[in-house]
């Protein structure tokens, strides 16, 4: 959630001052796949959280050349570290759930929600970046209008939003978890109109009728 809220103001700034937010995505990719590593290592026994430590230190490694050589933090969007990134959590959310021992409904297995929550989202905005990014110009013009393209970005917003729903159930189903509106920091909690006072029965006091 900080790390959310580190890049609405990165992006805010390279807009409004530098004219130029591209740097933002390096830094939102970074802080995805490290904070979804460190989730799922928390449920992995420590020889399979070691292997998951050498694979988030590749894909740190990707991340940094691809930041300076590759796509460039100032000029170009990181497709390169994104694929890498998506495809490690993809792998790690297929392993967590196949090894996953049933467990009731949802509510009692958090774990399958955040499992459902990566496997829904990632690997459909991979493919989206493929076909956005590593095509070649020369195939994707022989479809009429660029249709793959936009074919691909009306993937995007319903799958966000899934994934975002999925994030605010899994937040209210965690043993012991805050109301997920209340997990928002205040100024995010958007409300119209007056807050709602809450309605407290008068005090009763004892009379004693017997006077």
């Amino acid at each position: 959630m900080a790390g959310d809220v580190v890049c609405i103001l990165l992006d805010m700034f390279g807009r409004k001052v530098l004219r130029n937010n591209s740097f933002n995505y390096h830094l939102s990719t970074v802080f995805d796949v490290t904070t979804l590593c460190w989730l799922f290592g928390g449920l992995l026994p420590q020889k399979q959280r070691r292997i998951l430590g050498w694979g988030w230190a590749i894909f740190v490694l990707v991340a940094l050349g691809d930041a300076l050589w590759l796509d460039p933090f100032l000029s170009s969007i990181n497709v390169v570290s994104r694929i890498v990134g998506n495809s490690l959590l993809t792998v790690l959310a297929m392993y967590h759930i196949w090894n996953l021992q049933p467990a009731g409904p949802p509510e009692k297995n958090p774990e399958l929600v955040l499992g459902a929550m990566v496997l829904l989202y990632y690997p459909c905005s991979t493919l989206v970046f493929i076909v956005q990014e590593l095509l070649p110009a020369d195939l994707v013009a022989r479809f009429p209008g660029n249709s793959a393209a936009i074919s691909s970005m009306l993937l995007y917003p319903p799958l966000r939003v899934l994934q975002v729903g999925l994030l605010i159930y899994l937040l209210s189903i965690l043993p012991g978890g805050l109301d997920a509106r209340r997990t928002l920091p205040k100024w995010l909690r958007f409300r119209i109109g007056r807050r709602a006072e809450p309605f407290f029965p008068p005090v009763s006091q004892n009379i004693n009728h017997s006077k």
